[in-house]
């Protein structure tokens, strides 16, 4: 166990002995995290802001006197009316194509006089461009002022409009609403900082040592090669952990920037104890296979670059998973998918952060990824034994 520290030590030093390299290792990635969704937060409130704030401009075409009503409230409605002529509609499209005009309401002609002598069903277009936000918004208030009006014109008919009545109960776990949100972007992120982080220590970790011919000096040391290759498993781990820690607390740091985005007004960490630890447990177990996989990739390679290369194809088919997850429920109903390598892990991170996974699925992706990784040092061990692997031409 000595020894082991002293390569853990020796392979730490390489990081944690230069203030360059301790700024970019432990602070660099969260600031970086921090800073991009801060600013993403704030961007977006004050875009919102400029949307709730914007006077709709509204032309209307053979605007019936039913409709009177929404011009008396249009300061209130942040719309402004203006009457025009049917032959004016095709410049109007264009128009809102533009964004200068943000919507065209259309009536038919004689529109209420069909209402009261039910000679027709006459209609209404809403001519908009969902493209743009401010012509959304104010589709979504024509689009409420046309159900007033309808009431409106029942009651004239002397039909009761509230023959029934229809209303909207949200029934919702405001921490599992944020939980969502964090299981979008949180796994991605995660898996992201963990696999770059491991591909660049662990491609130099032996791959470099062969590359310098400080590997055989390394082998003729009084050390045991087991003792060696775990040394070398233990120091690129807490270096992919900090790569880890780092992004979730510039993540957690930024969210009350990002309020508008996650829509829980703003109380969006509550999280106990057994959260944390199941999330750091997830963190540190995929921290270990990252790092102990991709130590095979450089154990087998020649240098520096051949083991990059070997890493890649790895890189690139875990930065995929996340992907199958972004917009998938936390809960799954097959207990199979916990035993998938790092999909696990990344599924089993969202379960955590809305609260929504159990015990067995939590014990599944721990126990499988513990597996995984020691037939990872198996090989590894078997690997650092050959000749032929470490100091092939």
């Amino acid at each position: 166990m000595k020894n082991i520290f002293k390569i853990v030590k020796k392979e730490l030093d390489k990081i944690f002995k230069f203030p360059r390299t301790i700024f970019s290792t432990l602070l660099l990635p969260g600031l970086i995290l921090f800073v991009i969704y801060a600013i993403i937060g704030s961007l977006v409130s004050v875009e919102i802001d400029k949307i709730e704030q914007h006077v709709g401009i509204v032309h209307v075409i053979n605007a019936p006197d039913s409709f009177s009503f929404a011009k008396e409230t249009a300061s209130d409605s942040k719309i402004e009316f203006i009457d025009s002529a049917i032959d004016q509609l095709p410049e109007l499209e264009e128009e809102i194509k533009l964004g200068s005009v943000d919507a065209v309401l259309v009536f038919d002609e004689n529109f209420d006089q069909s209402i009261m002598e039910k000679t027709g069903v006459p209609a209404v277009k809403i001519y908009y461009n969902p493209t743009e936000n401010n012509s959304t918004e104010t589709f979504n208030k024509l689009y409420v002022l046309i159900d007033t009006q309808k009431a409106k014109l029942l009651e004239d008919l002397e039909i009761d409009p509230n023959i029934f009545l229809a209303s909207l109960e949200e029934v919702f776990d405001e921490k599992k609403a944020a939980g969502s949100f964090l299981g979008m972007l949180l796994p991605l992120l995660l898996v992201s900082f963990i696999f770059a982080g491991a591909m660049s220590i662990g491609a130099d970790a032996i791959a470099g040592e062969k590359e310098r011919g400080t590997l055989a000096t390394l082998l003729m040391a009084p050390l045991k090669r087991d003792e060696i290759i775990l040394g070398k498993i233990v120091s690129t781990t807490i270096i992919n952990f900090c790569y880890a820690a780092s992004s979730f607390i510039g993540i957690i740091g930024a969210l009350p920037f990002m309020k508008s985005l996650v829509g829980s007004g703003g109380a969006v960490i509550s999280y106990g104890v057994p959260d944390y630890l199941g999330l750091l447990g997830i963190i540190i177990v995929l921290s270990v296979f990252a790092s102990t996989i991709l130590l095979v990739t450089s154990t087998i390679a020649k240098t520096v670059k051949e083991a990059s290369m070997y890493a890649m194809p790895i890189y690139m088919i875990v930065m995929l998973l996340p992907m199958f997850t972004l917009f998938s429920q936390a809960k799954t109903e097959t207990p199979l998918v916990y035993i998938i390598p790092v999909y696990n892990c990344i599924i089993a991170l969202k379960g955590v952060l809305s609260t929504e996974i159990d015990l067995l699925s939590y014990l599944l992706t721990i126990g499988s990824m513990l597996i995984y990784i020691a037939l990872l040092v198996f090989l590894l061990i078997r690997l650092f034994k050959r000749e032929r692997v470490l100091f092939s031409k």
